[in-house]
């Protein structure tokens, strides 16, 4: 078999296993951390899972400031005001504990404080000038996979519209990855990130910029997350399914990172601007729609997918069909985790013209989906997810 050339980055330093938030102190002084603005969700700021945390970092004389005024979807005024926090209690080190907006907006802030300005300021490709504070990322959902990515994104109110900052300096030095923080996570949140995880798995899997090493991780990806996520759904106390989709997530998040995302990102993010649709939510309802319109150049890698997933139900009688059958399985997953439609988030089909607009402006993963696709066959898309 002859392999192309590629290159392959991963980052960051990753420590993974039940228990493996008690090494936090260690890594932190390992970063020559003195002062750590610590960025949480809202919800985990009051929970028994933080406060087993707070003592840990005690113990070992951590000194602390906390940031913990984080929405669904964060706005570029929430990582300024982050940002502005870390920089007026001279925090030197960052570490994000929470859902992929928490460890967004922690990213984000580690960036300002080093180089001043606000998010608004470096959203899009490459425009952060220097590095940041010492980042580390701790995942409690699996999961946008940002403990492992080049991106931080964030809504700007004023316009309705969803950016990310995409730099190679918001990639985090550590990640720890502890499946015991994500017992508490509810059915729906469980299934909203989880899906988002299975779009990074299989968008990287089919990306134009995939390559040997890429495919070899999302495949890995696809698979962990298709055989976990929905026991982790009906039973969120199994300890050794949520490490498995915990593990999903971040291989997921690295496949992401090195071969992007496609159309489905580019189309969801208006939903998630304009509506406030959760980014899971959406990229889930979407993906399916998106594997049809991408179906005659997709096909025989989604049927490498089922060939691997080993499922006997998806064998068809050629790669078409077993690819289609693939396709019904996951509106069947959506379906069981009740993703609503875009008709039961009321969303208008009158709105899809500028939608569609706003969809193909974001570009990168709209030139990344594996066939060429228009405005026009967005809003097809958008009207088959009705």
């Amino acid at each position: 078999m002859m392999i192309k050339k590629f290159t392959f980055l991963c980052k960051p330093e990753v420590i993974y296993g039940e228990g493996a938030i008690k090494n936090l102190p260690d890594v932190i002084k390992s970063l020559g951390g003195k002062r750590l603005l610590l960025v949480l969700d809202n919800h985990l700021s009051k929970s028994g899972t933080i406060e087993e945390i707070y003592q840990i970092l005690k113990e070992k004389s951590i000194d602390l400031v906390v940031f913990d005024d984080i929405e669904g979807e964060p706005s570029t005024e929430t990582g300024d005001k982050c940002a502005g926090l870390g920089k007026k209690e001279k925090c030197d080190i960052v570490c994000g504990i929470g859902g992929g907006s928490t460890l967004d907006t922690a990213k984000a802030a580690a960036v300002i404080i080093t180089n001043g300005g606000s998010v608004r300021d470096y959203q899009g490709l490459d425009k952060v000038p220097g590095p940041g504070l010492p980042k580390i990322m701790v995942p409690t959902t699996a999961g946008t996979g940002s403990e492992v990515t080049f991106t931080a994104v964030f809504i700007r109110k004023d316009e309705k519209k969803k950016g990310g900052i995409n730099s190679g300096y918001l990639y985090p030095e550590v990640a720890i990855l502890d499946p015991l923080l994500t017992l508490s996570l509810p059915p729906s949140i469980t299934a909203s990130t989880g899906l988002d995880a299975l779009c990074h798995a299989i968008e990287s899997f089919i990306s134009k910029n995939a390559n040997f090493l890429t495919e070899a991780v999302s495949l890995s990806a696809i698979k962990l997350i298709w055989e976990n996520l929905p026991s982790v759904y009906e039973n969120g106390s199994d300890v050794k399914k949520r490490a498995g989709m915990l593990y999903g997530s971040f291989l997921a998040g690295v496949g992401l990172a090195n071969a992007g995302v496609t159309a489905v990102h580019s189309i969801s993010y208006p939903l998630g601007g304009v509506f406030g649709v959760p980014h899971g939510v959406g990229n889930g309802l979407l993906l399916p729609y998106v594997l049809e319109f991408d179906l005659p150049e997709v096909a025989e890698k989604i049927n490498r997918i089922c060939e691997y997933l080993g499922v006997n139900t998806l064998k068809g009688k050629n790669e078409l069909e077993s690819a289609r059958r693939f396709i019904e399985e996951i509106k069947k997953l959506l379906h069981r985790f009740n993703i609503p439609r875009l008709k039961e988030l009321e969303i208008s089909k009158n709105v899809f013209p500028p939608l569609a607009e706003d969809a193909m402006k974001v570009a990168v993963p709209i030139e990344n989906n594996p066939k060429p696709i228009t405005a026009e066959d967005v809003i097809k898309i958008y009207n088959a997810a009705y």
